[in-house]
């Protein structure tokens, strides 16, 4: 399939009528101006999920999701892009063209995947009909881990040869280009020649969620360092927002509410075969949160299944470190439950599924343990607990994972485990819980208590009516990105979404939308809450000059304080000079922050002497 021209997809998206297409899948009440219904996203009783005709936006105030038809369409089947429109083409009865020449797809990122389907093709060739004593080698590892000619042709394993040159051959040969074969990642330049980036390694292919190949993990045949190699990020490839084998096991997983994440490409394959359809890999990497929100589209929880040696152990205590507000009961419909499974005798999963069964695997996989408690019960057993410097020292590392839930119902249950399991109180262990910055789900939005983050501190809220004001009032994005130039915007994710706002210069609405998702879905998701939360701007320049006032007065205190901390660190005997320039310095900024106290009170009592 090749690329879809812009303004085939203006078509698509000018002849789809938002509020019908919902309404095939969704029961909605027009209220005023804008239609109402249950999210089909996620249960809910009380409708939080609204469609404008007028700006043919969505969103869902319980989830955060939101977007326009095609992201509606992409998040309702699990579509990319390309496919959601040709989904609303075809329902639409539009036709569209496909661009490419000679079979092969145009457009930079559809020349790379087709460079990818190539390289596939080409491998799968060499390990299939090879005679060479490395592709011979290969084919009996593969039947030693119990993979068939068949299980290699289901997931298009294939295998590189040992020269240099095999792959760029065959990819020149059938029209790719020197720069589309580097930037692939497939070769590489060596002086005015190119060089195979996988030699002498069995490959796996790996897929988008639409099912092409953008990228491959390469394991050595024979010895050899690195023993897995896999491609370096792409234009199409991102290893911490892509996952093996999600592409064939979502439906599963949708179907299952979980998935199960591994270590290895052989292990995702092992586990699939024995019919546990529900398992992904990660590329090389811990998983991140990306992966984890990636999985929360499709299901309700996530079970880590580690290999039981002490390098199991320390990866899954590692999957702690993305732990957030989506792992608790606050997080509505949106919560993803996070669990550990250790496989006993220190067994990979293929090599358990392929020795005990899938049955056996299933006990583990069900057993799971919260992720959480795993951690917990982890740390706890590295002190001794008998004694009063060990408790004092197991509380400082166990509550350490607990920061960024620390305010939430699972938090709470948590601090009262540890106090268990510590034989103290709740007091003490919530005092050693460390601060954690909640992350705004979407600031601004109206979004039910159930899947609402902890409440931000009144700086970020000044930081997130900003953006708000600028989303809804392109006249004040100039002046906005003086302040993001000044860095008196201090909440980093307000500050993300601000600058994409600015940057998108005077476009509204839906074009707004459609710029920034373009840009990062995530934000687009903001954006369009932002958007639809029901609450214009009145008298937008007050309103812009008054957020301003209080982020700049933020930006003062903050100041301030830096600066009486070097003055308390200052002998003033030994460097007056500096001392009094300091001391100067926080004069001229508190009386900076009066002036702007001032300026903020000036129209409240200009209105009362008026109305007097």
């Amino acid at each position: 399939m090749g690329r879809i021209p812009e303004e085939d997809v203006q078509r698509v998206r000018d002849a789809t009528d938002l509020v019908s297409l919902v309404a095939e899948t969704v029961v909605l009440k027009q209220k005023g101006r804008l239609f109402w219904g249950n999210c089909p996203f996620h249960g809910e009783k009380t409708p939080s999920f609204k469609v404008d005709p007028a700006t043919q936006l969505w969103h869902c105030f319980g989830c955060s999701r939101g977007g326009d038809a095609f992201g509606y369409i992409m998040e309702a089947e699990h579509l990319e892009f390309p496919d959601a429109v040709r989904r609303l083409a075809e329902r639409g009865r539009i036709e569209i063209r496909e661009e490419g020449g000679q079979g092969l797809p145009a457009g930079r990122k559809e020349r790379l995947i087709a460079a990818c389907e190539a390289a596939a093709d080409h491998f799968h060739r060499e390990l299939t009909t090879s005679r060479g004593s490395g592709a011979e080698e290969a084919r009996t590892y593969l039947a030693r881990r119990g993979f068939s000619s068949d299980v290699a042709k289901r997931w298009r394993l294939g295998y590189a040869a040992p020269r240099r040159d095999s792959l760029v051959r065959t990819l020149t040969q059938a029209g790719f280009s020197r720069d589309e074969i580097v930037e692939a990642n497939l070769a590489l330049a060596d002086g005015g020649s190119l060089k195979d980036r996988f030699f002498g390694r069995i490959m796996f292919p790996i897929a988008d969620l639409s099912g092409r190949v953008i990228a491959f993990g390469g394991r050595v045949v024979g010895t050899g360092e690195p023993k897995y190699l896999n491609s370096q990020e792409t234009p199409i490839f991102r290893k911490s927002a892509t996952l093996y084998g999600l592409d064939r096991s979502r439906a599963d997983i949708v179907a299952n509410e979980t998935a199960v994440v591994v270590e290895g490409y052989t292990d995702v394959i092992a586990l699939h075969e024995a019919g546990i359809r529900t398992a992904v890999a990660t590329l090389g990497t811990a998983l991140t949160q990306q992966h984890v929100r990636a999985l929360g589209r499709f299901g309700k929880s996530v079970v880590y299944l580690f290999d039981g040696d002490e390098a199991g152990k320390r990866a899954a205590l590692r999957a702690a470190e993305f732990v957030d507000w989506m792992a608790t009961p606050e997080a509505g419909h949106s919560r993803v439950d996070l669990s550990v499974a250790l496989i006993p005798g220190g067994m990979d999963p293929a090599d358990y599924v392929g020795t005990e069964g899938a049955d056996a695997m299933r006990l583990i996989i069900d057993s799971a343990t919260p992720l959480l408690q795993f951690v917990i019960d982890t740390r706890l057993e590295r002190h001794d607990l008998t004694r009063p410097e060990g408790r004092s020292a197991a509380l400082a590392d166990a509550a350490s994972v607990l920061a960024p839930v620390r305010d939430s119902l699972l938090g709470k249950d948590y601090i009262n485990y540890l106090a268990g399991r510590l034989q103290t109180d709740f007091p003490t262990v919530q005092r050693a819980v460390p601060k954690h910055r909640a992350q705004p789900a979407n600031a601004g939005a109206t979004t039910p208590e159930s899947a609402r983050p902890a409440p931000l501190g009144v700086e970020a809220q000044a930081d997130w009516e900003l953006v708000r004001i600028a989303a809804l009032a392109p006249q004040v994005r100039v002046r906005a990105r003086d302040l993001l130039a000044e860095g008196a915007v201090a909440d980093e994710d307000a500050a993300r979404v601000l600058t994409m706002i600015v940057e998108a210069g005077n476009a509204a609405d839906a074009d707004l939308f459609a710029a920034v998702a373009a840009r990062d879905r995530e934000v687009g998701e903001t954006v369009s809450g932002l958007l639809m939360d029901g609450r214009g701007v009145e008298q937008v320049e007050y309103a812009f000059r008054e957020v301003v006032a209080r982020i700049k007065e933020f930006a003062l205190g903050r100041l301030i304080m830096g600066k009486k901390a070097e003055l308390r660190a200052l002998d003033p005997a030994r460097d007056r000079e500096r001392y009094d320039r300091l001391f100067g310095e926080i004069a001229e900024a508190q009386w900076q922050q009066q002036e702007l106290r001032v300026h903020r009170a000036g129209p409240a009592d200009e209105e009362t002497e008026h109305s007097e």
